[in-house]
């Protein structure tokens, strides 16, 4: 284990086999390894910074997938809803690393919040009560407690566990990140991606040691 800087504690922690995060993900790569493949990005950008940014993304599905349910259920039938923001959230879950830039992430970190996804959804499932239309806020509700416990997200999770020898899908988001400000901060984002070995080597690693 390692020590890591000031909000770290609350948000990873950092082992020889990667980052895991409080809520469970792992990233396969450590601090070391950064500062090996891009000198000096440690020094623009805090390890804990990169972790949450990544964070973002990861649980991005969920609260992306929510806020477009609950905008269709006050225009279209609440079955036609839940079949789009389900749909939506599998292929935002697959391609997420695709779309991955700075500043879309700084607004994923505000609508993961737990008051942004509270309010959003007490605000729409109460007007459509008060609305009548009580199928369509029971369905906001429902999906607003799936996605909360991340139900969706671990099926997808447990869906995609038969794909050992490639690149997860958080440690893709988290090498598009590291690649995204290696960029910003003129760092040499052809490091990063050499990095794609490693992590697999760490996942593969860690998985050997839990079997």
């Amino acid at each position: 284990m390692k020590n890591n800087r000031s909000r770290s504690d609350a948000v990873f922690l950092e082992t020889q086999l990667g980052i895991v995060t409080r809520t469970g993900d792992w990233f396969h790569t450590t601090s070391d390894q950064i500062e090996e493949f891009v000198p000096g990005l440690l020094d623009e950008r805090s390890l804990d910074l990169l972790v949450e940014e990544a964070i973002a993304w990861v649980r991005s599905a969920d609260s992306l997938a929510l806020t477009i349910l609950l905008g269709l259920l006050i225009f279209i039938h609440p079955i036609l809803a839940v079949t789009v923001a389900i749909a939506f959230h599998f292929f935002w879950y697959r391609s997420k690393s695709a779309f991955v830039t700075i500043y879309l992430g700084k607004l994923l970190k505000l609508m993961n919040t737990d008051g942004y996804l509270l309010v959003t959804s007490l605000v729409v499932i109460s007007f459509l009560g008060m609305d009548g239309q009580y199928m369509a806020a029971g369905v906001g509700l429902v999906f607003f407690f799936l996605m909360k416990l991340g139900l969706l997200k671990m099926l997808w999770d447990k869906i995609d566990e038969g794909s050992s020898d490639e690149l997860s899908l958080n440690d893709r988001v988290f090498k598009m990140v590291l690649t995204k400000y290696a960029m910003h901060y003129d760092k040499s984002p052809e490091g990063v991606q050499n990095m794609e070995q490693k992590f697999v080597e760490l996942a593969t690693s860690r998985k050997a040691k839990k079997d």
